[in-house]
């Protein structure tokens, strides 16, 4: 049976299909975070690539007119729990914060501050929806966020499948632009994310 490997972010930096494992692999191969997926008709694997790059904005061609909520999330060793940090803002004003830790559960605390991650983009799209808007930017700095709410990642941690399956419902009420930012390089609410995951265990 023929397979097409459709990479978003390889190498070359320009989405594709390839139709060898061999030719996918030098694409892929050492790319931090790469995005791909094979197919079995070429016609799947182009609708993969369309929804990756329809969704590829960054902070600064985002329309910041809209609600833009950063999300964070923490992990604290001794005391064995994740945490999370939400930033709504609106027009350059704080208009919500919020911040928890995690239950303990076995399987999310195994994920460490990713549980916190998801968690956090749960709570973010929870509080937009009660809000009555009906598209936001989400930024993130952890690529699940959006990976595996578009389901462009396989998801074989129980937390991985529930986050996928709440943001597959929530996705009918809100549209949601994913946002992907670096960590800890300044971006003013992202590190106010952070610094409220942190204060949630603690820190």
């Amino acid at each position: 049976m023929s397979k097409f490997y459709a990479v978003a972010n390889g190498a070359s930096g320009t989405p594709n299909i390839y139709e060898s494992w061999t030719e996918c692999q030098k694409e892929i191969k050492g790319v931090k975070g790469v995005i791909f997926k094979s197919f079995t008709t070429r016609e799947l694997a182009q609708n993969f690539l369309d929804m990756q790059t329809s969704n590829c904005k960054t902070l600064e061609t985002a329309d910041h007119t809209l609600l833009t909520i950063y999300v964070d999330g923490s992990f604290k060793e001794v005391v064995g729990n994740y945490s999370y940090g939400v930033v709504a803002v609106l027009n350059d004003e704080v208009v919500y914060e919020e911040s928890g830790a995690g239950n303990k559960e076995p399987e999310a605390v195994a994920l460490r501050n990713i549980s916190g991650e998801l968690t956090g983009a749960m709570k973010a799209v929870t509080y937009a929806v009660k809000n009555g808007y009906k598209e936001i930017n989400l930024c993130y700095d952890y690529q699940g966020i959006e990976c595996w709410a578009l389901g462009t990642w396989n998801r074989k941690a129980p937390i991985a499948e529930h986050y996928h399956g709440f943001m597959q419902e929530n996705s009918k009420l809100i549209k949601i632009n994913f946002i992907k930012i670096k960590g800890h390089t300044g971006v003013t609410y992202n590190e106010r994310a952070d610094v409220l995951a942190g204060m949630a265990l603690g820190e």
